[in-house]
C-alpha cells in the first residue's frame, strides 16, 4: 500500500503485506494473504527500496504486517534495510513468536509495535482455531511493554468471540501499556464465509466498554464509522 495515514497513529507511511500466517481467525478481513498471497504480487527488494528512495521525504516510515510477520526468517533483514533508507520501521504481529519478536526488538530495529491480542487467555485456541500456548503470548507483552518503544496492543471485538470480561483481563494483561485498541469488527470480506455480514457490537456499547478499560489502560476505540475516540 503506496501511503496510509491509518496503520501508524500520527504517522503517513507505506504499507508491506507479508503472506502467510499460523492463525485462522475467522474474521481476518485479509483472508487473502493466510495462506501466503498471490505470487504474482511478490516485490523484489531491488523494486521496493526503489519505490521507497521515491516517497523519501512523503513518508516517515514503513508498516510491515501481514499475514504474520514474524514467520519469515529474514524479517530482521528486513527491517534493518528499510531503516537503511532512513524510514522508521513498524511491525505488526499476534505475538506467538516471542523469540523472533525479542530479537528484532533487541537489535533496536523497530520504532513502533502493534501486538493483536485475540480474547482471554482460556480462549485463545477456540478464537485464533489452532494450537496456542499462551505463555507466547505472555512472553512477547513482556517484550513490548519492556522494550521503550512506542507500542499499542489491540483487540478486534467480534461478538460471541471477544465478551467484556475478555476484555478486561486483557487490559489487566496489558497494565502499564501505552494504549489498548478496540477495533471494530468488520465483517465485509472474513476468511470465515459465516463471519461475513455478521452483526458487529454498537458503537456505543464499545465506548462504554473503552471507558471503563481505560480504568486498567488508557482504551480507545478505531474503526467506527468516522469516529476513533479515547
Amino acid at each position: 500500500m503506496p501511503t496510509s495515514m491509518l496503520d501508524w497513529p500520527g504517522k503517513i507511511c507505506s504499507v508491506l503485506f507479508l503472506g502467510g500466517c499460523n492463525f485462522r481467525c475467522p474474521y481476518c478481513h485479509n483472508p487473502g494473504l493466510v495462506e501466503g498471497g498471490d505470487p504474482s504480487d511478490t516485490l523484489s527488494w531491488e523494486d521496493l527500496s526503489l519505490f521507497l528512495e521515491g516517497r523519501r521525504g512523503w513518508i516517515d516510515g514503513v508498516s510491515i504486517t501481514g499475514g504474520e510477520p514474524t514467520l519469515h526468517s529474514d524479517l530482521g533483514l528486513l527491517c534493518r534495510k528499510v531503516g537503511g533508507l532512513g524510514m522508521l520501521v513498524k511491525v505488526d504481529t499476534n505475538g506467538s513468536r516471542p523469540r523472533v519478536l525479542r530479537e528484532i526488538l533487541a537489535e533496536g530495529l523497530l520504532d513502533y509495535v502493534a501486538m493483536d491480542l485475540k480474547t482471554s487467555f482460556s480462549k485463545y485456541s477456540q478464537v485464533v482455531r489452532r494450537p496456542v500456548d499462551p505463555g507466547c503470548i505472555s512472553e512477547s507483552i513482556e517484550a513490548v511493554l519492556s522494550s521503550g518503544i512506542e507500542h499499542e496492543f489491540r483487540c478486534t471485538v467480534v461478538p460471541g468471540l471477544v465478551e467484556l470480561e475478555d476484555l478486561r483481563f486483557l487490559a489487566a494483561r496489558v497494565a502499564g501499556a501505552r494504549s489498548l485498541v478496540l477495533q471494530q469488527f468488520r465483517p465485509e470480506r472474513t476468511l470465515d464465509p459465516h463471519f461475513t455480514g455478521r452483526a458487529a457490537y454498537p458503537e456505543e456499547l464499545l465506548l462504554e466498554w473503552a471507558e471503563e478499560l481505560s480504568r486498567l489502560v488508557p482504551t480507545m476505540v478505531r474503526g467506527l464509522v468516522g469516529v476513533s475516540r479515547g
